[in-house]
């Protein structure tokens, strides 16, 4: 029963925000009641006891530079991060991805240098995170409009459709268990067969299976091109 809420919880994304939403108000109303509303890191605007990196915020026209850069600087990173992230882990690193849009000294500019922009913009991002709250709900409002837009853009070309979605997720399910299953027979025979080569040639046989001969050599061959061709139709569906 435990396991099958669990799944459940996992597998429905609008029950896993609702449960996030209800998380978030139980702490906000936890440190609300130990007293964190009455903090000075719930100051808005410029003071003496606003930090930034040792600087003391405490004039409108240092506050309004850094909440300025704020504003700006999350929504670049955002906006960089949705565009970057997701090219770098579906092109760059899925060993499934043969070709690629740049030469290869190209791709790996771009990866190096943005791993270097993100370890030096994490530092001003810690600093904000811990300045005031002010600065908080700026971030949080250069991520919504860009994400607004991101999410739109990843969106355009999906249509709604639950009964299509849970064919093709069972259905890729049901290949992979296929595969997993062709490679296990493919392995069996390379032990029974120690002389098969999937990448040469063999010549075909009549003999049946299970025999030893040719003809269980070329069965294997014919388990990895199975296995293989479903792959190539997931992929496929997968880009539809």
């Amino acid at each position: 029963m435990c396991i099958r809420l669990m799944d459940t919880l996992f597998d429905d994304k609008r029950i896993i925000t609702v449960l996030l939403i209800l998380w978030l108000c139980i702490v906000i109303t936890i440190f609300e009641d130990i007293g964190l509303m009455n903090t000075q890191f719930m100051t808005i605007g410029p003071s003496n006891s606003t930090l930034f990196m040792g600087m003391v915020l405490n004039t409108q026209y240092k506050w309004g530079l850094v909440a300025g850069f704020t504003f700006v600087n999350t929504a670049v990173n955002d906006f960089v991060s949705d565009a970057l992230s997701p090219w770098i882990l579906n092109t760059i690193t899925d060993h499934k991805t043969r070709f690629i849009p740049y030469p290869k000294w190209v791709c790996f500019l771009v990866t190096q240098i943005w791993s270097v922009y993100c370890n030096i913009m994490s530092v001003f991002s810690i600093f904000l995170a811990m300045s005031q709250i002010d600065f908080v709900l700026i971030r949080m409002a250069a991520d919504l409009t860009v994400n607004a837009y991101t999410t739109n853009k990843f969106m355009r070309n999906k249509s709604h459709c639950p009964e299509k979605y849970k064919h093709i997720s069972d259905e890729g399910h049901e290949k992979g268990a296929m595969c997993e299953s062709e490679l296990t027979s493919l392995k069996a025979s390379d032990r029974e067969v120690n002389s098969c080569d999937l990448g040469s040639e063999h010549p075909t046989s009549d003999k049946q299976e299970g025999d030893g001969g040719v003809g269980s050599v070329c069965s294997a061959c014919r388990a990895a091109m199975r296995c293989e061709q479903q792959r190539e139709r997931m992929r496929g569906e997968g880009a539809v």
